[in-house]
């Protein structure tokens, strides 16, 4: 007689009874460490910091003379409105050194000048002085005989007779050359009074035609 054995069954899971067990082969995930990122950020910019503070310290700096404070247009260059800087002598810069001071002082702002700005010798001219030869003359200008940008002490202007005032026919008669602007004054509705400084002649001619209103001035380059 052959006995027949009857192989076992294979148990069930104890978790999830009568399945197999899977078993999770998925690859543990990554872990991010904050403080090592933190510290490769922070040498980074320690680095760069480091290249930039050499590259400055590398570069030779040399004394110039800027504007402390805005200048306006016409005004006079006082030794308050002027501070020394240090600017990087590594390319051609425009400037006038500390040893300059006294070519800036007292001397007239051309243009309006920013608080900050390197001062150059185009930016100013002398001041304003009667000499020997010299007139000084008075206009009253309407709105229209004067530049709309207006004027500044130390403008240099050519004062014009309008072809309805001129003696000559219908062209224009300029009564003076590179006069210069000694002063300004604001009156009411726009009008100003102007002061102008030129040679005795000039200034005669200037006054004569100053009772109509055929005077124009006309703003030109210093």
């Amino acid at each position: 007689m052959v006995t027949t054995r009857t192989p076992p069954r294979a148990s069930a899971s104890p978790l999830q009874p009568g399945r197999p067990s899977q078993v999770n082969v998925r690859p543990p995930g990554r872990r991010v460490r904050v403080p090592e990122l933190a510290v490769g950020v922070l040498v980074t910019v320690v680095f760069a910091l480091g290249a930039v503070l050499w590259h400055l310290s590398s570069v030779d700096k040399v004394p110039a003379l800027a504007a402390a404070t805005t200048i306006e247009r016409g005004d006079t260059i006082e030794s308050g409105d002027v501070k020394v800087v240090y600017v990087a002598s590594d390319g051609a810069v425009n400037r006038m050194d500390g040893s300059q001071l006294g070519r800036v002082v007292g001397r007239v702002a051309l243009v309006e000048v920013g608080k900050g700005t390197l001062l150059t010798p185009s930016l100013m001219a002398g001041s304003v002085a009667i000499n020997d030869g010299d007139g000084l003359v008075g206009l009253s200008l309407e709105p229209g005989a004067y530049p709309a940008s207006g004027l500044a002490k130390g403008d240099r202007v050519n004062i014009v007779l309008t072809a309805d005032f001129a003696d000559d026919g219908p062209h224009p008669t300029v009564i003076a050359r590179g006069a210069v602007v000694f002063g300004v004054e604001e009156l009411t509705s726009g009008r100003r009074l102007v002061s102008i400084l030129t040679n005795e002649v000039d200034a005669e001619a200037v006054a004569a035609a100053a009772g109509g209103d055929g005077v124009r001035l006309v703003l030109v380059a210093p």
